[in-house]
């Protein structure tokens, strides 16, 4: 099973294909938020197909880690 990476404007993607897992970082200037979400109907393969086909910019996992790491930052630092 494999991990896929993705960039949609503002919000970066981690998609786990083994835990159908949909991690979504958004940062801008109004917003900063991490969410997590399950899905086991046909969603998670029709947004992964999506992304894939390239409804969205493959990233790297680096990326998305710096990413990630710069929301819950902010968030730590905001709470």
């Amino acid at each position: 099973m494999a991990n896929h990476y993705f960039k949609d404007t503002n919000s970066y993607f981690k998609l786990v294909d083994e835990t159908h897992e949909i991690i979504c970082v958004t940062t801008n200037f109004t917003n900063k938020c991490i969410a997590i979400s399950f899905d086991e109907t046909s969603g998670y393969d029709n947004m992964r197909d999506a992304f894939t086909d390239g409804a969205a910019d493959v990233i790297s996992e680096e990326l998305f880690e710096v990413k990630r790491d710069e929301v819950k930052d902010y968030i730590n630092e905001n709470l």
